[in-house]
């Protein structure tokens, strides 16, 4: 039993470290301002993280042997970009299907962005570590979901004390600079 809660606190603790500020953790915030729907944004986030990592930890080896991961982060990298434009070509977001497609495409980016991520591998990495699966899991979905917290309380403090226009535009571009990155960072690091 102790070696379970080992796993599960050691796995929490190191996926919360590491998506304090990390890309999917920034997106998700996004996503909230964009939507206004911090809620359901932050279950959207959470399914997409769940998802990525059941298959990191049931069929992580293949995968990564199956999957060329750089065409999955060329994938994000283009939903990033275009869902910045997307957002900065947009009305002003208030009707529902510009809030429902914001959340299928929280959900996306998430699931894209953290196939082959730091997070993933780590979970991945904890999974053989430790040889506990579902206890892995629970501990990165509670430790994502707590860093998520964090970055979405943030998120709605700061979009209501600022002017709606600007968030957006700066929301976008942020959504526009990930996508950049990630592909400059796929260019910089082989």
């Amino acid at each position: 039993m102790n070696n379970v809660i080992y796993t599960l606190v050691t796995t929490i603790a190191l996926v919360f470290i590491a998506e304090l500020g990390d890309k999917t953790m920034l997106s998700t915030a996004i996503f909230a301002v964009q939507t206004q729907r911090f809620i359901a944004v932050f279950v959207a986030s959470i399914c997409g993280f769940t998802l990525a990592n059941v298959l990191a930890v049931g069929v992580g080896y293949a995968v990564r042997q199956i999957v060329d991961l750089s065409i999955i982060q060329l994938l994000a990298a283009a939903l990033f970009i275009v869902i910045g434009i997307w957002m900065l070509i947009s009305s002003n977001g208030e009707d529902t299907g510009v809030r429902r497609v914001g959340l299928t495409a929280c959900f996306l980016a998430v699931l894209l962005s953290e196939m082959g991520d730091k997070t993933q591998l780590a979970v991945f990495s904890s999974t053989i570590l430790y040889g506990y699966p579902l206890v892995v899991l629970i501990g990165g979905v509670i430790g994502y979901a707590l860093a998520n917290t964090v970055g979405l309380t943030i998120a709605k403090v700061a979009s209501s004390r600022l002017e709606w226009v600007k968030v957006k535009k700066y929301a976008a571009l942020v959504m526009i600079a990930i996508g950049a990155w990630i592909v400059l960072s796929m260019f910089t690091s082989t």
